[in-house]
C-alpha cells in the first residue's frame, strides 16, 4: 500500500508541476501590455519621396540618422521576377532602420536581449490602388512582462513621435 502511495505521487508530482508552470506562464502573459495590433500603421496623403524626406527631417532633428534602408518594393520586384511572380504589392516600400545611443544604450544596460529590437525600424509604402495614401508603421516592442517597461517604452516614444511629425505635417490620410 506504500509503494502504491508513493507510486502515485511520483505519477502526480510532473503533472502538478506541468499545471504551476501553466499557471504562471498566464499570470505573466497578463503583464504584457495589451495593444489593439501589434504593429501600429498610419497614413497620410503626399508623395512618397516627400513623406520619407519628412520623416528622416525629423529623425535628423532629434540627432539621429539612418543607419540603413531596406528597399523592400525593388527587393520584390526583382525577386518575383525570377520566381514568375509579378504582382505588384507596393508601388514603393522601404524600411527606414536607426538607433539612439543614449535610448538603446539604457534598454541594452538593463536587458542585453533587447537586441531583438535594435535596430528600430519604420516602415513606410505606398500600395498599388492609390498613390497618394502614404503608409507609415512600426511594431510594437512587447516582451514577456511589464518589468522593462521603462526602458522600453521611450523607444515607443521615439517611434510614435517620428510617425507623429510626418502626420503633423501632411495630416492623416482622411482627415478634411
Amino acid at each position: 500500500m506504500k509503494a502504491q502511495k508513493i507510486m502515485a505521487l511520483f505519477i502526480a508530482f510532473p503533472l502538478m508541476i506541468s499545471l504551476l508552470q501553466c499557471s504562471t506562464r498566464q499570470a505573466v502573459r497578463k503583464q504584457i501590455p495589451h495593444y489593439k495590433e501589434a504593429v501600429v500603421i498610419k497614413s497620410v496623403r503626399g508623395n512618397f519621396d516627400d513623406v520619407w524626406d519628412s520623416l528622416k527631417f525629423a529623425l535628423n532633428q532629434r540627432g539621429m540618422v539612418i543607419s540603413s534602408v531596406s528597399h523592400i518594393q525593388e527587393m520584390l520586384d526583382r525577386t518575383g521576377k525570377a520566381l514568375g511572380r509579378t504582382k505588384k504589392i507596393y508601388l514603393k516600400a522601404k524600411v527606414m532602420e536607426f538607433c539612439s545611443a543614449v535610448i538603446s544604450r539604457n534598454m541594452l544596460e538593463r536587458n542585453p536581449h533587447f537586441i531583438s529590437f535594435c535596430p528600430y525600424q519604420i516602415m513606410v509604402y505606398t500600395l498599388p490602388d492609390n498613390e497618394e495614401r502614404v503608409y507609415l508603421s512600426y511594431r510594437h516592442l512587447i516582451w514577456n512582462d511589464n518589468s522593462n517597461r521603462d526602458v522600453l517604452q521611450p523607444v515607443e516614444n521615439l517611434l510614435h513621435d517620428l510617425v507623429q511629425d510626418v502626420i503633423d505635417e501632411y495630416g492623416e490620410y482622411g482627415e478634411k
